[in-house]
């Protein structure tokens, strides 16, 4: 927007050029004066006239020519045009800047509408538009920050895939890609609402379940999982079956932080894929796991 529009908002333009109160007397001046003659020639002469005489007289003014009269009806003119003009002018600058602020308006949506799906891809999987490990940190970070002495527990499921490496040897990566995804519709589909299921990369996928530390409800849950995941998956001609392996870790019987609780239920998952027991919860046992993955 120019400098001269902004001063059409502001007002400032017309207030300068508007007619000064001198011009105003004058021409109020004029008009009278001129209503005055028409009246004097136009009407005959009567009672009529005479309350019209009264009526001018009573009011007495300058007396102005014909062509002082022509001449201050033309800077009227002058001044309407002027006005109209500038209100004309005013009017666009006003459309301008409203189709200014809409087009602004709508590029500010754009950027956000840009961030908010550079935080989507950043924050999750592309194969199966679950969370990632990024996502995963920064969730159990932020929710055992939180946490105080005697809020409840929470626990981490490591899942991982029995053979699945074999699937995309035989079948290809495409296969492979189908398989991923329909594993993460089951874990996601047999959870509660508020729990997370995230895949961390290649055929690792963590649960991370709210208010649950008790033993009872986890294997519960582990043996549906199990369930689930197993059963048969049909892709075009071909029938699998992929088993998976789950490892718990319990917060805070096997770590406060998140590095802690995603190493012990890693460790865990080895363990449960070593004894082909389908699942295990952390222990002693599994220490040796830990060093021999690297996870401490």
């Amino acid at each position: 927007m120019g400098m001269k529009q902004r001063q059409f908002l502001f007002g400032k333009t017309l207030t300068t050029t508007w007619p000064s109160a001198t011009q105003l007397q004058h021409w109020n001046q004029v008009l009278r004066n001129l209503r005055t003659r028409l009246i004097n020639r136009e009407l005959s002469i009567g009672p009529q006239q005479d309350q019209e005489m009264q009526f001018s007289q009573s009011k007495p003014g300058p007396d102005f020519s014909v062509s002082e009269c022509v001449a201050a009806l033309d800077e009227m003119h002058m001044a309407l045009q002027r006005e109209t003009a500038q209100r004309q002018e005013l009017e666009r600058a006003f459309q301008t800047s409203q189709t200014a602020l809409v087009h602004a308006e709508a590029d500010l949506n754009h950027v956000r509408g840009g961030e908010r799906r550079a935080r989507h891809l950043a924050l999750h999987d592309e194969l199966t538009s679950l969370p990632n490990r990024r996502h995963l940190l920064e969730q159990l970070s932020e929710t055992l920050a939180r946490r105080e002495p005697d809020s409840p527990g929470l626990s981490v499921l490591y899942l991982d895939l029995d053979a699945f490496k074999a699937v995309n040897d035989t079948y290809g990566h495409g296969v492979g890609d189908k398989v991923l995804r329909i594993t993460a519709a089951r874990l996601r589909g047999a959870v509660r609402q508020g729990d997370t299921v995230v895949r961390l990369g290649g055929d690792e996928f963590v649960c991370l379940l709210q208010d649950v530390a008790d033993e009872v409800p986890l294997r519960q849950l582990c043996n549906k999982l199990l369930d689930v995941v197993s059963t048969p998956m049909k892709i075009g001609v071909l029938q699998l079956l992929v088993r998976p392996s789950i490892g718990i870790a319990i917060c805070p019987q096997h770590g406060i932080t998140a590095d802690e609780l995603l190493a012990c239920a890693d460790a865990a998952m080895y363990a449960a894929k070593r004894d082909g027991c389908g699942f295990a919860f952390h222990s002693a046992a599994n220490a040796p796991d830990l060093q021999n993955n690297g996870l401490v």
